[in-house]
This record gives C-alpha cells, sequence and structure tokens, in this order.
C-alpha cells in the first residue's frame, strides 16, 4: 500500500451538486480546492427539477445556456411554468418576476456533469474512485485520509473540510455532530417506465382514496411515475419494488396501467426527517444532505442543496485567499440553518396535508386547491417557498429593508461597455457589485479591489430593491447594504468590511500576493461521471 500527501486550502467530500458547486465557488474566489468522490460512474436520476432561483445563481455564473441546451436535448418541453405544492396544482411560476418563471426539468445526472464541467474550469482538482475514511483537525487545519479504488492510501492536509457526501454522511459521524429526527415512517414509489408518455400535457396528477401519482415525460420512451399507494406505504424501504406492485397502483389511483411492461428504475424511498443542529464545527462544515434528510416533496431537495453550496463558497474562497477572517464561515451556518429549519417544518406541512387519503383529507385538498391556492397573495407564499425566492438574510438591525435580500437580473453600464449590460454579466467575473444611479456623475470612487462599480438606472435600483440609491450585492446575489441615498467611499468600504467579517483596522492580509490578487487555478482532472461520494 502506498501513501502519498496532497495539500489544498479546501478538501470536499463530495461530488454532487453541493459538493461540485461549493468546490467551484470556492476555487472562483481564490482557493486551492480538491475534491474526493468515491463513483466512478453514473448512478440513476433521482432529482429532476431546478427551481427558478438555482436558475438565477447559475445565470449570475453564466452557466444558462448550457442548462437550457443540455434540457433542451432531453425533452424539448423542458420549462414548467406552473408547478405542484403538496401534490396540489396551480402554483404560477409564470407570475414570478423573473428572467426564470418556470422550474426547468433536467436529470440530476445531467446537472452533475455540467457543474463538474464548471468546477473544472475554476480549477478544482475533481478525484474519482477515491473513498473517504476519516480526518483529524490539527492546529493548522484537517488532515483527511481515503482509500482508491486500487486500496492504496491517501492523506490530504487543508484549511478545511466540506462534507457534502449525503445523508448518511461518514464526515458528520466523524465530526461528531448529531442528526436529529425521525426514521422513515412511510415509503413511496418511483418509476421510470419504458413508456411514451401517454397524455399530450407535460404532466398528469391523479389522487383518490387509494393514493396518489404524478406522471411526467422523463426523457424520450420514457414516463416517470411517483406513486404513494396508500395501502403499501408502510411496506419497507429495502423491499424491492416490482412491476406488479405497480401496475397495481397505477389501476387502483389512475384506472389503467397503460400496458406497462418494463421499467429501466424501480426504487422505494422514504419519509425519514433529521436535520443537524450545527453546520458548522471547528474546521468541518456540512454541506446538501448532509445537513438533513427529508421526504423529496415539490422536488426542492436537491435545489436548497445547492443553494447552500452558493453561500458557502464564496466565504471558504474569501478565508482562504486572506481576504476575510475565519469569523466569516460562522455566517453560514447563521445564515443557512434557519432556512433549512424553515424548509424541514414546511415538508412536514406539506406531507402532512398530502398524504391524507381520508375522506375529510381529500376534502381538504380539494378545497385547498380549488379555493385557497387560485388567491393571488397565497399563491405567491406558496411558490416563494418552492423557487426560493422567499429566502432573505435579512436582520432586524438591518438599517434598509432591502438588506440581505435576493438579487435578479437589472440593465447596469459598466466603464468601457456598452450601454445595455446587465447585473448578471458583471457578476459572471466580479466579487462584491456596487450598484449605483449616479454613477460616475457622483464623483470617482476609492473602493477595495474586491468590489465592482458600476452605474444601474435609478428606477430600476428603487422599483427592486425598495427605494434604494444604491446596492453593495454579495458574490451569492444577495443583498449586503443598500442605502436610500448615494453612499460614501468610506460607508461602502464598511458595508463591504461588515459583510466580510472584517473589524475595525487594517484590512485582513492574505498569506501571499498572487493568493490575494485573485483565483487560484488547482491542477485540473478530467470531468467523469460524477455521483455522491
Amino acid at each position: 500500500m502506498s501513501n502519498s500527501a496532497t495539500s489544498a486550502d479546501v478538501v470536499v467530500i463530495g461530488g454532487g451538486p453541493a459538493g461540485l458547486t461549493v468546490a467551484a465557488e470556492a476555487a472562483r474566489a481564490g482557493a486551492r480546492v480538491v475534491v474526493l468522490e468515491r463513483r466512478t460512474e453514473d448512478t440513476h436520476s433521482r432529482a429532476g427539477v431546478i427551481q427558478p432561483r438555482v436558475l438565477e445563481l447559475f445565470d449570475v455564473r453564466g452557466l444558462m445556456d448550457r442548462f437550457r441546451a443540455a434540457a433542451e436535448r432531453w425533452r424539448p418541453d423542458f420549462e414548467v411554468p406552473r408547478y405542484i405544492y403538496a401534490g396540489l396544482i396551480g402554483l404560477r411560476y409564470d407570475q414570478l418576476d423573473s428572467k426564470f418563471p418556470y422550474a426547468l426539468i433536467l436529470p440530476q445526472m445531467t446537472t452533475e456533469h455540467l457543474l463538474a464541467e464548471w468546477a473544472v474550469e475554476q480549477g478544482v482538482d475533481l478525484r474519482r474512485g477515491l473513498t473517504y475514511l476519516g480526518h483529524a483537525e490539527t492546529p493548522a487545519g484537517v488532515t483527511v485520509t481515503a482509500r482508491d479504488s486500487a486500496g492504496d492510501a491517501l492523506e490530504l492536509s487543508a484549511s478545511y473540510l466540506v462534507g457534502a457526501d449525503g445523508a448518511r454522511s461518514l464526515v458528520r459521524e466523524v465530526t461528531g455532530i448529531p442528526f436529529d429526527g425521525h426514521a422513515t415512517r412511510m415509503t413511496a414509489v418511483a418509476v421510470d417506465a419504458h413508456l411514451p408518455f401517454p397524455w399530450q400535457a407535460s404532466m398528469q396528477m391523479k389522487r383518490n382514496e387509494h393514493g396518489w401519482v404524478l406522471a411526467y415525460p422523463f426523457g424520450r420512451g420514457i414516463t416517470r411515475f411517483i406513486i404513494v399507494a396508500e395501502r403499501r406505504r408502510h411496506v419497507p424501504k429495502h423491499e424491492p419494488v416490482t412491476l406488479d406492485e405497480v401496475r397495481e397502483s397505477l389501476r387502483l389511483i389512475f384506472g389503467d396501467d397503460f400496458g406497462l411492461t418494463s421499467a429501466q428504475w424501480l426504487s422505494r424511498y422514504g419519509d425519514a426527517h433529521r436535520m443537524v443542529p450545527e453546520f458548522r464545527r471547528g474546521r468541518v462544515l456540512l454541506a446538501g444532505e448532509a445537513t438533513r434528510v427529508h421526504y423529496p416533496a415539490s422536488g426542492i431537495g436537491m435545489n436548497y442543496c445547492i443553494q447552500d453550496a452558493f453561500n458557502l463558497g464564496w466565504k471558504l474562497g474569501w478565508v482562504v485567499s486572506g481576504r476575510a477572517p475565519d469569523a466569516l464561515l460562522d455566517s453560514y451556518h447563521e445564515e443557512r440553518h434557519p432556512v433549512l429549519k424553515a424548509l424541514m417544518d414546511d415538508v412536514a406541512a406539506q406531507c402532512g396535508l398530502h398524504f391524507d387519503f381520508s375522506h375529510a383529507g381529500l376534502a381538504l385538498k380539494d378545497f385547498v386547491e380549488r379555493e385557497l391556492v387560485p388567491i393571488p397573495e397565497v399563491n405567491a407564499i406558496l411558490r416563494d417557498r418552492l423557487s426560493g425566492f422567499g429566502t432573505a438574510y435579512h436582520r432586524d438591525s438591518d438599517p434598509h429593508d432591502a438588506d440581505g435580500a435576493r438579487v435578479s437580473d437589472f440593465p447596469v453600464d459598466t466603464a468601457g461597455s456598452p450601454s445595455g449590460s446587465s447585473y448578471t454579466r458583471v457578476a459572471e467575473d466580479a466579487g462584491f457589485v456596487l450598484a449605483d444611479a449616479a454613477g460616475p456623475a457622483g464623483g470617482p470612487r476609492t473602493l477595495p479591489d474586491a468590489i465592482t462599480a458600476v452605474t444601474a438606472p435609478a428606477a430600476a435600483l428603487a422599483e427592486r430593491f425598495g427605494g434604494a440609491a444604491a446596492v453593495l450585492i454579495r458574490p451569492d446575489a444577495y443583498v449586503a447594504r443598500a442605502w436610500a441615498a448615494r453612499p460614501t467611499d468610506e460607508q461602502v468600504t464598511a458595508a463591504y468590511r461588515t459583510a466580510t467579517r472584517q473589524e475595525a483596522g487594517e484590512p485582513v492580509q492574505a498569506d501571499d500576493a498572487t493568493r490575494a490578487g485573485g483565483p487560484v487555478r488547482a491542477g485540473a482532472a478530467a470531468v467523469g461521471q460524477p455521483g455522491h461520494a
């Protein structure tokens, strides 16, 4: 057995959506990142929906052309402008104030391929066929041990370790972080059937006293069925799904088994409901499903994992490149833990409404779907929960109502660029962005190098940010600080230092000038087929 050592700023365990996004964002911000992924081949795609807020975040990184092209190859009607909540139809994504007023249908494995490509472009060292064994903290960082497929050992030293290794996270276990909640109480079935979609509409749903079925096309010649059968929902998760079971459930609920004779994939999954009390312990941080597991209500789980990763990634890059102190990483738990706690409560509420197939339960669902969901204010509340648009990091002590708010695209002008540019195009290559209605007319600015200043139409800023005349936007497209009148350079710099947790006094210094000046490109590995560690 050989043993080799590697050093990095950040080691990420797990090459799924959360791990790849954390890695790409940290590398983009200047970190040397190594990702260890156990799998070397594709697995079947469980998740298949990307929600509007994640689409906005991908757009901020210039990735949407890739995702749209991949989705169009998968199925021509990949945009879903009307969505579901707790199995009820009628959410009006097409009324969202966004460039992306829809959910995008795309297999999770394709999402992972695209994220892996992006991560390697940012300089991430992506290594497959490596199994994480454990880690130990040292005064200088973390030492990680792993084993390759040949049984050879690998040791890596890093400043920080990110566990993005799924609901059964070994990183979480080794770190000693509890995983509180309840085990599986109910199971459901997912089937990718060899069956051309039997309807013209892109989605079909039906419920009765026998249960609930959702059906939608999932590739050419494949129909995905999600089935909660009343008489089968207490079957243990480990019991294999059979085609006879699927056909019986379809006949009881839909009244037809559509001549189903074979399937590409059959899976039984549960409603285990667990969450960690802390997202960080020392130099170890957890992301994605390593922080929680829940019933995949309304297809939002992967999307919140990716949003976690956007929050954490830039902060890791800022810290290890010397632009912010370690304290900035505490804000990851402070901001995301309440968001995820609300998500867990929402999933529990959805399950309570969704899976009561009694006469009263069916009557309640009919009433909510027919009378309440169409009310514009109700519809907005529910779609904001699922889309991610309801997430904000505003605190009661923040001086402006827009502080902590989500940022979507808006027009800007930049020095040397033609009129008609946009925030997202600037943000692709920027750290923090200052959008100022006064622009050069307000006089020259002297700001930290990490801030890119642009001019934005006063009306656009005022409309989107509660009357603000200027906004400082974080790398993850949330407002760090908004001002009702044009801020001074000192005010902008102070807001930047607050957002990056710098204390009053001299700026934090990088360990070396090269890393402070921009991203560090680690040796890139070839992109394979990502899965979960």
